[in-house]
């Protein structure tokens, strides 16, 4: 039997925290908290999405985010609500999930980058850039 040699075991990702996601999926749209507010209404919004921004806040109930850019509430819910061996798996740079369908810029579909498996392939094109 084979020991697993924990002195040279990969670290684990950082934990990606609700708030830290709601903020990579609006920078990732290029969107400003003020540019958000007003696609989704008007500048009623910016408070709550200054609110769900802040570190240490969690909502039970959020805005439609993804009215106005790419976003899952059940990613949100489940950052939220769940311990983080629970979490799913994100880019650690755009908050990306592989349940989101989204372009990648260059014809085709993000996916998870082959060279670097902690990110998204739009994420490593725009490394690459």
């Amino acid at each position: 039997m084979r020991h697993a040699n924990l002195l040279h075991a990969a670290p684990a990702p950082p934990v990606i925290q609700p708030w830290d996601y709601v903020a990579m999926r609006r920078n990732a749209a290029g969107l400003s908290v003020e540019q958000l507010a007003t696609a989704l209404g008007g500048k009623v919004y910016e408070r709550h999405l200054r609110a769900i921004e802040t570190p240490g806040l969690r909502f039970q109930q959020i805005a439609a985010l993804d009215q106005a850019m790419p976003f899952s509430a059940t990613v949100y819910r489940q950052l939220a609500d769940l311990p983080p061996l629970q979490h799913p798996r994100l880019c650690q740079r755009c908050g990306w999930d592989a349940h989101t369908d989204q372009p990648d810029g260059c014809g085709g579909l993000i996916t998870w980058s082959r060279t670097d498996d902690a990110i998204c392939t739009r994420c490593e094109q725009v490394t690459s850039q």
